[in-house]
């Protein structure tokens, strides 16, 4: 089997290798600046920081990866040219936080020009140099600007104009655009789990994405046509419903630049620049703003649409016009898992944290004895391992499922009670989810009463207790090794020596005659056997 994989690794071409490890590194990335880092050449990055009214945006972005220290250089090389001899900027640092791997970084995400040597001047890259500048000279915190009530009364009456009777276009608040992303990814989580009776189905797009991505897969069972088998949750489908929300969305938006990326044409590569750059700018969109559709260039619309379907944007028709809201979880995009620190440092837009959805709206869905909305979920877990779910959604009741006791379960209008137990959690280790993924879970949808804690909101014994049951798992190690029994005077000393040389030797007795080898190298040592007996016999 060794052999036969390796020799199918020979036939890879290095081109293709490149191409399966760049795929590797962005699905690891977890947001579009991460993405744009190990994923885009050079010379793509250019292309965003040239372009007329949206590279400035993409710069400031870049800029706000880098290290304070960096973000210093490149501010002083803009004042002084994009030019400057390497050793004043060594002056302006010091060598403890300025040095190769500082600039090569910054080679990489096309900033600086390559250096011919170590006394070359530091010197910025034009495309980057005017990027930067013209967001210097800017003004503007965002790239489009919101619509005005005033705009939006004019809209509303020359659609009035067009259908004959009055229209209203209602602005939609934070809490709505909230529960709207929300209901948009349970019916994600409906669908993958398989709850009849959807109120909300998924747009066909999501049921692509799902089997394309091996979340679902057609039900091995079915006994019928194998185009009609219907799709069921996979053991990569039970982790994906356990990740961040952010998380989740970047599987989609993914799983979308690649597509364009398989068209392999002159087109797509325009296509997918477009994408990246709405993608940048809606980081700095402000959220529960409404923004016309017409500020988009024809390319920009169409992915405006396509996002829609993703639920990270809320796109309405006002007439012949249309217009859309950036979702918070779409403005946490571009920086991923950093996106709260981000914008509790006034980076970007605006995010909401560790938590997806503002304790705002969770805290007015638990206002009510009988809520209406069931898209909400607070959990409070005590230390006797009960675990208190206010929800009344099913779905909610099914993710709990995996890692709480089932038989356990008791229910109130608006609570659910359940277990966390030694089984349940062996349980959920059999899916394939892990002990960090149900941790972070329970974390990501705690009590908006914990969420001010300083400590963390699950008691540390239940986090301790479940780290070992995990490590349950791993006490025994398992070995595949051949048994060999020694018959002759001197064979157990020989073969022992032999087998530890090697490093072949598993485990012996000396009073049993008994060697345990590694049973890839089993023939090699039977080998060295037969031909240690025939020498001994031969005496």
């Amino acid at each position: 089997m060794a052999s036969a994989a390796s020799s199918e690794e020979q036939k890879v071409s290095p081109s293709k290798k490149r191409k399966m490890k760049d795929d590797d590194a962005a699905s690891k990335a977890s947001g579009v600046m991460a993405y744009l880092q190990t994923s885009l050449s050079k010379e793509s990055l250019s292309q965003l920081y040239l372009d007329p009214t949206r590279g400035r945006y993409v710069c400031r972005a870049v800029l706000q990866e880098l290290p304070m220290t960096s973000q210093q250089v490149v501010v002083r090389l803009i004042c002084c040219g994009g030019s400057f001899p390497r050793n004043l900027v060594n002056i302006w640092c010091g060598k403890k936080y300025w040095g190769h791997k500082q600039i090569m970084e910054m080679v990489k995400w096309a900033i600086l020009k390559q250096p011919a040597d170590d006394d070359a001047a530091i010197q910025l890259t034009d495309e980057f140099f005017q990027g930067y500048k013209a967001a210097l000279h800017s003004m503007d915190t965002s790239p489009w600007s919101p619509l005005t009530p005033a705009q939006v009364e004019v809209m509303e009456q020359e659609a009035s104009a067009v259908e004959g009777k009055p229209v209203k276009f209602p602005a939609m608040t934070q809490e709505d655009l909230e529960r709207y992303t929300q209901s948009q990814w349970d019916a994600v989580l409906h669908y993958l789990v398989g709850t009849p009776n959807l109120d909300v189905q998924p747009n066909p797009a999501i049921s692509h994405f799902l089997l394309e991505t091996k979340l679902m897969q057609p039900d091995p069972e079915y006994r019928g046509d194998p185009e009609e088998a219907p799709l069921v949750i996979t053991r990569k489908g039970y982790d994906f419903m356990l990740q961040d929300s952010t998380q989740q969305v970047w599987h989609f938006v993914l799983q979308y630049l690649q597509s364009i990326e398989r068209q392999g044409n002159e087109k797509a590569v325009v296509f997918k620049r477009e994408a990246l750059l709405v993608l940048l700018c809606l980081s700095y969109a402000k959220f529960g703003e409404c923004y016309a559709s017409a500020v988009l260039s024809k390319d920009g619309r169409r992915i405006v649409r396509d996002l829609a379907l993703f639920g990270l944007l809320y796109v309405k028709k006002v007439g012949k016009k249309s217009v859309f809201y950036p979702t918070r979880i779409a403005m946490q995009l571009v920086g991923g898992a950093e996106a709260s620190s981000s914008s509790k440092s006034g980076k970007r837009g605006g995010g909401g944290g560790m938590w997806s959805w503002s304790s705002k709206a969770l805290d007015s869905a638990l206002a009510h004895p009988y809520p209406s909305d069931s898209s909400h979920l607070a959990i409070i877990v005590q230390t006797n391992f009960q675990l208190c779910a206010y929800t009344t959604s099913e779905l909610h009741v099914s993710m709990l499922g995996l890692f709480c006791e089932v038989q356990t379960i008791r229910r109130l209008p608006n609570v659910v009670f359940m277990a966390i137990t030694r089984d349940s959690i062996k349980g959920a280790f059999a899916l394939g989810i892990q002990a960090h993924q149900i941790l972070r879970f329970l974390e990501k949808h705690v009590h908006p009463k914990l969420r001010d804690n300083t400590t963390s909101p699950i008691p540390s014994n239940v986090v301790d207790q479940v780290y070992l049951w995990d490590r349950e798992r791993h006490r025994v190690e398992w070995n595949e090794v051949f048994m060999h029994q020694c018959v002759l005077d001197g064979e157990f000393h020989a073969v022992q020596s032999y087998t530890m040389e090697h490093q072949a030797h598993a485990w012996s007795n000396a009073g049993r005659n008994q060697l345990f080898i590694k049973f890839p190298y089993a023939e090699q040592v039977q080998s060295f056997v037969r031909k240690w007996r025939a020498k001994a016999a031969a005496g």
